[in-house]
Protein backbone atom coordinates (compact mmCIF):
# COMPACT_ATOMS: atom_id res chain seq x y z
CA UNK A 1 0.00 0.00 0.00
CA UNK A 2 0.92 3.38 -0.65
CA UNK A 3 0.07 6.85 1.93
CA UNK A 4 0.84 10.34 1.01
CA UNK A 5 3.57 11.52 3.40
CA UNK A 6 2.95 14.12 5.86
CA UNK A 7 5.20 16.89 7.73
CA UNK A 8 3.74 17.75 11.19
CA UNK A 9 5.58 20.96 11.57
CA UNK A 10 4.89 22.41 15.56
CA UNK A 11 5.73 26.44 15.70
CA UNK A 12 5.21 29.25 17.28
CA UNK A 13 2.07 31.54 16.27
CA UNK A 14 4.68 34.12 14.93
CA UNK A 15 6.74 31.30 13.24
CA UNK A 16 6.25 32.48 9.34
CA UNK A 17 6.84 28.89 8.49
CA UNK A 18 3.77 28.11 9.74
CA UNK A 19 2.00 29.85 6.33
CA UNK A 20 3.73 27.29 3.83
CA UNK A 21 1.12 25.59 2.12
CA UNK A 22 -0.37 22.36 0.55
CA UNK A 23 0.70 22.09 -3.39
CA UNK A 24 -0.75 18.32 -3.34
CA UNK A 25 -4.20 16.81 -1.99
CA UNK A 26 -3.97 14.50 1.17
CA UNK A 27 -4.81 11.47 1.32
CA UNK A 28 -8.32 11.96 3.23
CA UNK A 29 -8.92 8.24 3.80
CA UNK A 30 -5.98 7.90 5.77
CA UNK A 31 -5.56 10.87 8.05
CA UNK A 32 -9.64 11.71 8.03
CA UNK A 33 -11.49 14.48 6.76
CA UNK A 34 -11.21 16.57 9.63
CA UNK A 35 -7.15 16.98 9.17
CA UNK A 36 -7.90 17.65 5.40
CA UNK A 37 -6.54 20.87 3.72
CA UNK A 38 -7.52 21.73 0.27
CA UNK A 39 -4.51 22.44 -1.94
CA UNK A 40 -2.99 26.26 -1.50
CA UNK A 41 -4.24 26.05 2.21
CA UNK A 42 -2.37 25.14 5.28
CA UNK A 43 -3.97 23.13 7.75
CA UNK A 44 -3.47 24.97 11.31
CA UNK A 45 -4.83 23.13 14.63
CA UNK A 46 -4.11 25.25 17.61
CA UNK A 47 -1.62 23.62 20.08
CA UNK A 48 -1.66 23.60 24.19
CA UNK A 49 0.89 26.35 25.47
CA UNK A 50 0.67 29.01 22.25
CA UNK A 51 2.01 26.69 19.81
CA UNK A 52 0.41 26.11 16.30
CA UNK A 53 0.73 22.61 14.27
CA UNK A 54 1.19 22.78 10.50
CA UNK A 55 0.55 19.81 8.01
CA UNK A 56 1.70 19.88 4.51
CA UNK A 57 2.14 16.78 1.76
CA UNK A 58 6.26 15.58 1.91
CA UNK A 59 6.34 12.42 -0.41
CA UNK A 60 5.17 9.31 -1.07
CA UNK A 61 6.23 5.73 0.48
CA UNK A 62 5.74 2.14 -0.16
CA UNK A 63 4.49 0.34 2.86
CA UNK A 64 2.06 3.00 4.44
CA UNK A 65 4.69 5.12 5.51
CA UNK A 66 4.15 8.57 6.59
CA UNK A 67 7.01 11.11 6.86
CA UNK A 68 7.13 13.83 9.67
CA UNK A 69 9.11 16.65 11.31
CA UNK A 70 7.85 17.58 15.06
CA UNK A 71 9.38 20.63 16.69
CA UNK A 72 9.57 20.94 20.67
CA UNK A 73 10.26 24.10 22.22
CA UNK A 74 13.78 24.60 24.32
CA UNK A 75 15.65 21.71 24.89
CA UNK A 76 18.64 21.16 27.68
CA UNK A 77 21.04 18.52 26.63
CA UNK A 78 23.15 16.17 29.42
CA UNK A 79 25.82 18.16 28.57
CA UNK A 80 24.84 22.01 29.21
CA UNK A 81 24.06 22.74 26.26
CA UNK A 82 20.69 24.88 25.04
CA UNK A 83 19.16 24.49 21.58
CA UNK A 84 16.54 27.26 21.40
CA UNK A 85 14.25 24.80 19.19
CA UNK A 86 14.73 20.53 17.75
CA UNK A 87 12.89 19.65 14.70
CA UNK A 88 13.02 15.89 14.59
CA UNK A 89 12.23 14.18 11.46
CA UNK A 90 10.79 10.68 11.69
CA UNK A 91 8.67 7.96 9.45
CA UNK A 92 6.36 5.07 10.53
CA UNK A 93 4.46 2.10 9.09
CA UNK A 94 1.68 0.51 9.69
CA UNK A 95 -1.23 1.20 11.69
CA UNK A 96 -1.00 1.69 15.37
CA UNK A 97 -3.71 0.16 17.76
CA UNK A 98 -6.34 1.86 19.48
CA UNK A 99 -4.70 1.27 22.91
CA UNK A 100 -1.37 1.67 21.28
CA UNK A 101 0.06 -1.71 21.99
CA UNK A 102 1.52 -2.43 18.82
CA UNK A 103 4.17 0.45 18.65
CA UNK A 104 7.82 -0.77 17.85
CA UNK A 105 10.80 1.71 17.77
CA UNK A 106 13.43 1.12 15.60
CA UNK A 107 16.69 3.46 16.38
CA UNK A 108 19.34 3.81 13.82
CA UNK A 109 23.04 3.64 13.82
CA UNK A 110 25.63 6.99 13.30
CA UNK A 111 25.18 6.85 9.48
CA UNK A 112 21.32 5.97 9.65
CA UNK A 113 18.29 8.05 9.20
CA UNK A 114 14.75 8.22 9.71
CA UNK A 115 14.03 6.08 6.62
CA UNK A 116 14.42 2.64 7.72
CA UNK A 117 12.27 0.84 5.17
CA UNK A 118 10.42 1.88 1.59
CA UNK A 119 11.98 3.19 -1.53
CA UNK A 120 13.83 6.31 -2.93
CA UNK A 121 11.87 9.05 -3.24
CA UNK A 122 11.83 12.96 -2.83
CA UNK A 123 14.85 13.86 0.09
CA UNK A 124 15.42 9.98 -0.43
CA UNK A 125 17.78 9.06 -2.29
CA UNK A 126 18.50 5.72 -1.35
CA UNK A 127 15.99 2.62 -0.26
CA UNK A 128 15.24 2.12 3.55
CA UNK A 129 18.44 1.22 5.44
CA UNK A 130 16.85 -1.77 7.28
CA UNK A 131 14.82 -2.92 3.89
CA UNK A 132 14.87 -6.17 4.43
CA UNK A 133 13.85 -6.30 8.30
CA UNK A 134 11.33 -3.96 8.48
CA UNK A 135 7.92 -3.87 6.09
CA UNK A 136 4.96 -5.91 5.29
CA UNK A 137 5.59 -9.79 6.39
CA UNK A 138 9.38 -9.00 7.58
CA UNK A 139 10.37 -9.52 10.76
CA UNK A 140 8.90 -6.10 11.81
CA UNK A 141 6.20 -6.77 9.78
CA UNK A 142 4.60 -3.35 9.39
CA UNK A 143 1.23 -5.52 9.13
CA UNK A 144 1.14 -6.27 12.65
CA UNK A 145 3.14 -3.79 14.24
CA UNK A 146 3.55 0.53 14.42
CA UNK A 147 6.58 1.46 13.36
CA UNK A 148 8.26 4.40 13.53
CA UNK A 149 11.96 5.49 12.60
CA UNK A 150 13.03 8.99 13.91
CA UNK A 151 16.41 10.71 12.89
CA UNK A 152 18.47 11.29 15.67
CA UNK A 153 19.32 14.80 17.58
CA UNK A 154 22.12 16.20 15.47
CA UNK A 155 22.04 13.85 13.14
CA UNK A 156 21.44 16.54 10.08
CA UNK A 157 18.81 14.04 7.88
CA UNK A 158 15.93 16.20 8.53
CA UNK A 159 16.70 16.69 12.80
CA UNK A 160 18.33 19.34 13.92
CA UNK A 161 22.24 19.04 13.91
CA UNK A 162 25.40 20.71 13.25
CA UNK A 163 23.94 22.14 9.26
CA UNK A 164 20.37 23.58 10.73
CA UNK A 165 20.25 27.09 11.14
CA UNK A 166 21.11 28.90 14.89
CA UNK A 167 17.73 31.23 15.74
CA UNK A 168 21.01 33.59 16.99
CA UNK A 169 22.77 33.58 13.99
CA UNK A 170 20.86 32.51 10.91
CA UNK A 171 23.61 30.79 9.90
CA UNK A 172 24.50 27.27 10.46
CA UNK A 173 25.32 25.94 13.83
CA UNK A 174 29.03 24.29 12.64
CA UNK A 175 31.71 23.33 15.22
CA UNK A 176 29.31 25.44 17.62
CA UNK A 177 26.83 23.25 18.13
CA UNK A 178 26.54 21.56 21.86
CA UNK A 179 27.19 17.97 22.79
CA UNK A 180 24.62 15.54 21.93
CA UNK A 181 24.91 12.26 24.23
CA UNK A 182 23.21 9.04 23.69
CA UNK A 183 20.59 10.12 26.53
CA UNK A 184 19.62 13.03 25.01
CA UNK A 185 19.12 11.34 21.82
CA UNK A 186 16.62 9.44 23.83
CA UNK A 187 14.98 12.21 25.48
CA UNK A 188 14.00 13.88 22.10
CA UNK A 189 12.69 10.17 20.97
CA UNK A 190 10.63 9.88 24.73
CA UNK A 191 8.85 13.71 23.55
CA UNK A 192 8.15 12.39 20.07
CA UNK A 193 6.28 9.12 21.57
CA UNK A 194 4.42 11.38 23.60
CA UNK A 195 3.44 13.38 20.87
CA UNK A 196 2.26 10.19 19.22
CA UNK A 197 0.10 8.79 21.96
CA UNK A 198 2.81 6.29 22.56
CA UNK A 199 3.45 5.41 26.72
CA UNK A 200 4.90 2.18 25.97
CA UNK A 201 6.71 0.57 23.05
CA UNK A 202 5.81 -2.94 22.50
CA UNK A 203 9.90 -3.33 21.61
CA UNK A 204 12.74 -1.14 20.93
CA UNK A 205 15.02 -2.31 18.03
CA UNK A 206 18.36 -0.86 17.55
CA UNK A 207 22.02 -2.35 16.14
CA UNK A 208 25.46 -0.38 16.42
CA UNK A 209 24.81 3.42 17.98
CA UNK A 210 20.80 2.23 17.69
CA UNK A 211 21.45 -0.45 19.82
CA UNK A 212 23.31 2.07 22.84
CA UNK A 213 19.71 3.83 22.18
CA UNK A 214 17.97 0.67 22.62
CA UNK A 215 20.05 -0.32 25.86
CA UNK A 216 19.40 3.79 27.18
CA UNK A 217 15.84 3.20 26.67
CA UNK A 218 15.71 0.64 29.45
CA UNK A 219 17.78 2.36 31.65
CA UNK A 220 15.98 6.02 31.26
CA UNK A 221 12.05 4.42 31.09
CA UNK A 222 12.28 0.78 31.90
CA UNK A 223 8.10 1.02 32.22
CA UNK A 224 7.97 2.27 28.91
CA UNK A 225 9.82 -0.69 27.22
CA UNK A 226 8.50 -4.16 26.28
CA UNK A 227 11.47 -5.77 24.55
CA UNK A 228 14.65 -4.91 23.70
CA UNK A 229 16.28 -6.13 20.29
CA UNK A 230 19.78 -5.14 20.23
CA UNK A 231 22.65 -6.06 17.39
CA UNK A 232 26.56 -4.97 17.36
CA UNK A 233 26.13 -2.58 20.34
CA UNK A 234 28.03 -1.38 23.86
CA UNK A 235 26.81 0.56 26.70
CA UNK A 236 29.62 2.55 25.81
CA UNK A 237 31.99 3.76 23.34
CA UNK A 238 35.66 3.84 23.98
CA UNK A 239 37.86 6.70 22.30
CA UNK A 240 39.12 4.58 19.63
CA UNK A 241 35.43 3.02 18.54
CA UNK A 242 34.57 6.86 18.21
CA UNK A 243 37.79 7.26 16.55
CA UNK A 244 37.01 4.44 13.87
CA UNK A 245 33.84 5.58 13.28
Amino acid sequence: AEGRGMIWRLSNRADPHARLIADRHYNRQSIGAANFAPPGRALVLREPRGFWITSWPFAEYVGHAWAGAWVCSAFRLEGGGLLASVEVAYETQGELAADASNAVLVCHALTGDAHVAGRSGPGQPTPGWWDSLVGPGRAVDTDRYFVVCSNVLGGCQGTTGPSSDDPATGRPYGSSFPVVSIRDMVRIQALLADRLGIDRWRAVVGGSMGGMQALEWSTMFPDRVGALVVASTTAAASAQQIAWS
